[in-house]
């Protein structure tokens, strides 16, 4: 029962550090949207971003509310409540991570600082 509760706890821990990480990301590749000048690719990570965090705060309630249920609480129980609620957040996060990754590699590698010019087309560089 010890490593059970370990590694429920560990998991709980889990949910709010990966979520963490993807907002970050989210928020990132939306501040480089900003400095590339594409604001409808920005203001998507931004809407992704919301989504996110609305999404960890109906795990979150969720998981306040199975706490303090008063029914028999077991490890199927448990698993149930991990796997309804962490199997779709964390797809939700990889999905999200890659909507990141995309909206980066669409003008994130390309895009220059203000006031540096851009590097000249790979013909042109003989």
């Amino acid at each position: 029962m010890l490593i059970q509760q370990i590694l429920l706890g560990l998991f709980a821990l889990g949910v709010p550090t990966v979520g963490l990480v993807v907002l970050m990301r989210l928020l990132w590749s939306a501040w480089q949207a900003v400095r590339a000048s594409r604001i409808k690719h920005a203001a998507l990570a931004v809407l992704a971003s919301a989504c996110l965090v609305a999404l960890f705060g109906v795990v979150a309630v969720i998981w306040f509310g199975y706490a303090l249920a008063h029914s028999a609480k077991d490890g199927w129980s448990d698993l149930a409540v991990v796997a309804l609620t962490g199997l779709p957040y964390g797809a939700a996060c990889y999905a999200l991570w890659r909507l990141a990754g995309r909206i980066r590699s669409v003008h994130g590698a390309q895009a220059t600082p203000p006031g540096v010019a851009a590097a000249p087309p790979p013909a042109a560089r003989r």
